[in-house]
């Protein structure tokens, strides 16, 4: 197994529960141990950042490629989508949400220390980021940073 970590920053959206992003495991199980996020550039409205699985993995359009944190491994097998021609859907019940003073700087980080948050390679089960605010007329950037073990 190895550790890869990725890092994103977005401009903010102006409606209200907006998939951000999608942590999508391509080929291989992923385990997430943590996951950041934060307000950058403080938007109108403070973002509420929260957790989902997916129905569908929608169709991306943009996609980062985690790096891989020692000196040897291969290539992640999961990838960080972040825009998409067809977005993807959503279980109906969140895993987590948090909501955050809208203040650049502040933010949640999530950890699965003790059991890793498991990612499938199936079309179900990817784990998707989800602004519930609009963000109003100053969108402002959120980052995101996660730590995965494939």
């Amino acid at each position: 197994m190895a550790r890869y970590e990725v890092g994103s920053n977005k401009a903010g959206v102006n409606t209200a529960n907006t998939i951000m992003w999608q942590i999508k495991a391509v080929t291989n199980r992923a385990y997430l141990l943590e996951l950041g996020l934060s307000v950058a550039v403080a938007p109108t409205t403070g973002p509420e950042f929260i957790l989902y699985r997916s129905l569908t993995q929608g169709t991306s359009s943009a996609t980062l490629v985690p790096q891989l944190i020692g000196s040897l491994g291969p290539t992640s097998t999961t990838v960080l989508d972040t825009t998409w021609s067809t977005a993807p859907t959503l279980t109906t019940v969140p895993l987590r949400r948090y909501a955050v003073p809208n203040a650049i700087g502040s933010g949640v980080v999530w950890t699965w220390y003790d059991k890793p948050l498991e990612i499938e390679p199936a079309t179900t089960g990817q784990i998707i980021v989800v602004n519930g605010n609009a963000t109003g007329t100053t969108l402002g950037n959120l980052d995101l940073y996660a730590v995965i073990d494939v």
